[in-house]
């Protein structure tokens, strides 16, 4: 019966990957086009800028603030992205080390299993608490009877 559907799935994995590719060439053709436009539009922006402010104050004045406004433009652009990956990172180690303790309680558990097991009630007792402890991190405090201890009534 496998042997049946593998043509099958192939066959359509062929169509489904055939007309993703046409529309992801199509999409990259149009949108490249559309930021050939917006550099334009974006170059002539800046030069009608330029020009503006060069009749204004004088054409190196002119120039230099158009200059002056990118360079702030890039130097905000380049410190929120600054923040973003430093935010980021400290993310990814705050994970890390949510994943290493709960790696270390796993490998504590399993290797206090063998003397849990050999009493029944010892085991039994351990079930319970696990699902207490379960029961207290997976459900609202709601669901338990319990307030918040921020929740204030005004």
């Amino acid at each position: 019966m496998l042997g049946a559907l593998g043509p099958i799935l192939a066959s359509v994995a062929a169509v489904d990957i055939g007309s993703f590719v046409k529309k992801l060439k199509r999409n990259a053709m149009l949108y490249g086009i559309a930021m050939v436009f917006l550099l334009t539009a974006y170059t002539l922006g800046l030069a009608a800028l330029a020009v503006y402010l060069g009749e204004r104050w004088g054409l190196p004045i002119g120039l230099l603030a158009v200059a002056g406004g990118a360079l702030v433009l890039a130097l905000i652009l380049i410190i929120s992205a600054a923040m973003v990956n430093s935010a980021e990172e400290k993310r990814k180690r705050e994970l890390a080390a949510a994943n290493s303790r709960r790696a270390l309680m796993v490998t504590a558990a399993a290797s206090a299993l063998p003397v849990i097991t050999k009493s029944r009630s010892i085991a039994v007792l351990a079930v319970v608490g696990g699902l207490g402890f379960a029961a207290m991190k997976l459900l609202p405090p709601s669901w338990l009877g319990m307030r918040r201890t921020n929740d204030r009534d005004d």
